[in-house]
């Protein structure tokens, strides 16, 4: 069973726009890191978000883009896609039940 995982952010921080999971046009967010103002990682730039996005054709290329870069996926294209996938786990399953079925005829 998962179990549930709360993330607390200090209140003078901004929020992040996305969360770990969602889906967008250039992946799915597996991480999210925050740059302070005024540090050496942003320079002297403004707070941010950083986000660390594994590549939809690729799951071994992980993409680092800031939150501006980050480009949400459409309710239809979210659709669409999560579609695709169910439809692609169910052959999977169709065919590991035919595999089943050989072995338990045999």
């Amino acid at each position: 069973m998962e179990t549930l995982k709360v993330v607390t952010i200090p209140n003078d921080w901004t929020s992040p726009k996305y969360s770990f999971g969602r889906r967008t046009k250039q992946g799915v967010i597996v991480g999210i890191q925050y740059y302070p103002p005024n540090s050496l990682l942003t320079g002297l730039c403004n707070e941010s978000w950083r986000y660390a996005v594994i590549h939809k054709n690729d799951f071994s290329e992980v993409s680092h883009l800031e939150e501006e870069k980050i480009h949400p996926l459409t309710p239809i294209e979210l659709r669409t896609e999560l579609e695709a996938e169910i439809e692609a786990h169910q052959t999977k399953i169709v065919i590991l039940k035919q595999q089943l079925e050989t072995i338990s005829n045999a």
